[in-house]
């Protein structure tokens, strides 16, 4: 299945969330990420990785601020649930297979 093209939004959100340390590597051979409760594996390119951890990340830390800082810098109180949803919709858009077997 052919990726979908990454709208600049999208690039922006990864650039500011994803990536705020500058270390996504796009050069990962294999990246595979497990369903928590089902222990089912799924093979996944590096910006979907990053999300999926990202919005496990934050589903752990909502309501305190200085969890979601150490997620990500721009990460807030006030903005910790649009940008949940903006991961979870990004792993959707590249990878709709990972989505409902890991955050659906």
């Amino acid at each position: 299945m052919a990726k979908t093209k990454l709208t600049p939004a999208d690039e922006k959100f990864i650039a500011k969330f994803l990536n705020a340390d500058g270390k996504l590597s796009f050069d990962a051979a294999t990246i595979t990420r497990r369903n928590r409760f089902t222990g089912e594996t799924f093979e996944v390119d590096p910006i979907c990785a990053k999300a999926i951890d990202f919005v496990l990340a934050v589903e752990s830390a909502f309501g305190s601020e200085v969890a979601l800082k150490r997620i990500a810098p721009a990460l807030t109180k006030g903005n910790a649930v649009q940008s949940f949803d903006r991961a979870r919709m990004l792993v959707l858009k590249l990878n709709s297979e990972a989505y409902m077997g890991i955050l659906d």
